[in-house]
């Protein structure tokens, strides 16, 4: 068990004005059987909260509109998040479950991802768990954590024919893997220690439970982990999505600090 303080920043800058701007974001980690948030603070510049909901996922969603004209746009959340309460999750909405086993657009296997399957021996596996782990397992010995060789429109099966992404292919790539083997499992974005910048994985049901898988580093989710989100693919964990009136181009800052308290 851990107390984590952390600070989570994102700013978009845009070449010129734009207005009209209506946004959703998810970005604020919320309670659940592994951790327990405590002084959540939400800041959002320009000031334009409207209000708060809770996604199909579960998910905390802020929502807003700027009418105003306005060259930048983002967020600050800070607090502290106490993890490793346990080390799974209870899966409480078990109709849900349905959506979590099947492909998306983003996640449908390819040949690359058809042949890769292949080459894992789950034959041995007793469960969904330890069937996780050893795709888990395959996929870090395969894959190459490089960034920019992929980009937020990667499918799963384009980043493994390139052989290296980042953290959202990996869980792209693993979610394929399990998804092929019947298994219900879901995307996660959030923060860890040491990382810099926002995090994702693979969260598997196995008993009537989450567990957390990191592909990228090979390792389950512990107490070093601050889960904010989690969805069918990234799409459904986006932090920030929106539009608004303005022919411009934009530029992206993200910085994250998680400290052990």
């Amino acid at each position: 068990m851990k107390r984590l303080y952390f600070e989570y920043h994102m700013k978009l800058s845009f070449s010129s004005e734009v207005k009209e701007h209506r946004f959703s974001l998810k970005c604020t980690p919320h309670d659940t059987d592994m951790q327990e948030t405590k002084g959540i603070s939400v800041s959002v510049f320009p000031d334009n909260i409207t209000g708060t909901d809770i996604d199909s996922h579960g998910n905390i969603t802020i929502f807003g509109y700027t009418k105003g004209s306005h060259t930048s746009f983002g967020f600050d959340v800070k607090g502290e998040v106490t993890t490793g309460l346990k080390e799974y999750e209870k899966a409480k909405e078990l109709h849900m479950l349905g959506m979590y086993r099947y492909q998306t657009r983003i996640t449908t296997p390819g040949k690359e991802i058809l042949d890769f399957a292949k080459e894992i021996d789950l034959d041995n596996c007793l469960g969904n768990k330890e069937k996780a782990y050893v795709i888990m397992t395959a996929l870090y010995d395969k894959f190459t954590y490089q960034q920019g060789c992929t980009d937020m429109d990667t499918t799963a099966e384009g980043a493994l024919e390139g052989r290296c992404g980042v953290c959202q292919d990996y869980a792209h790539i693993m979610l394929s893997l399990c998804r092929m083997q019947s298994i219900p499992c879901r995307y996660v974005t959030g923060m860890m220690i040491g990382e810099g910048h926002s995090h994702a994985w693979v969260e598997v049901w196995d008993d009537s439970k989450w567990i957390g898988f990191d592909p990228t580093n090979n390792k389950m989710v512990g107490d070093e982990y601050i889960k904010i989100s989690n969805g069918r693919d990234f799409r459904d964990c986006l932090v920030n999505q929106g539009m608004f009136t303005g022919n411009v181009n934009q530029v992206q800052e993200v910085s994250v600090i998680v400290n052990e308290v």
